[in-house]
């Protein structure tokens, strides 16, 4: 995208979060790149509404994901990769809020004797546009605390998946 507005401005964060599950590293990382209509059940912030996959292969993806925030729709197009054992990344290569390049999200999965230690980092820059810097703002002030939360609630949806 040529848009100078889409490039990212200001300072980008990373949020790193840790969760422990019992449900096994190998599941968490297969409904990690699970882009049926299950995602938005482990993952709160996906609508399935608002996700479109434009390439799945073996070991990687091209995925738009969104949701509405109030009245707007924040989307990100991202290309997924799990070439890596034991780890899915997503680099946004598109997005109405995250400046890109630099914006991605991570996933890593380690055994435990019971269940699964799971990694998220959040790395976000945001764009120059209105919506991005709200959100910027938003991210610098409340995004600790928010993807702590959102964390547990993947896990929660992992496990309640994962047994039920």
């Amino acid at each position: 995208m040529a848009n100078e507005d889409a490039q990212p401005s200001g300072r980008g964060m990373t949020i790193p979060v840790s969760q422990e599950t019992t449900v096994s590293a190998d599941s968490v990382l297969k409904m990690a790149r699970d882009f049926s209509e299950q995602r938005e059940a482990i993952f709160p912030a996906v609508s399935v509404r608002h996700m479109t996959v434009h390439a799945l292969d073996d070991s990687t993806a091209d995925v738009t994901e969104g949701t509405r925030l109030g009245p707007f729709v924040v989307w990100e197009r991202c290309r997924y990769d799990w070439s890596t054992p034991g780890r899915v990344t997503a680099t946004v290569t598109d997005s109405n809020v995250y400046g890109f390049p630099g914006s991605s999200w991570e996933l890593v999965a380690v055994s435990t004797g019971s269940g699964a230690r799971v990694d998220m980092t959040w790395t976000r820059w945001f764009q120059r546009r209105p919506l991005g810097r709200v959100m910027g703002f938003v991210y610098r002030h409340f995004g600790q605390r928010s993807f702590t939360k959102y964390a547990h609630d993947i896990v929660k949806n992992l496990e309640a998946i994962g047994t039920g």
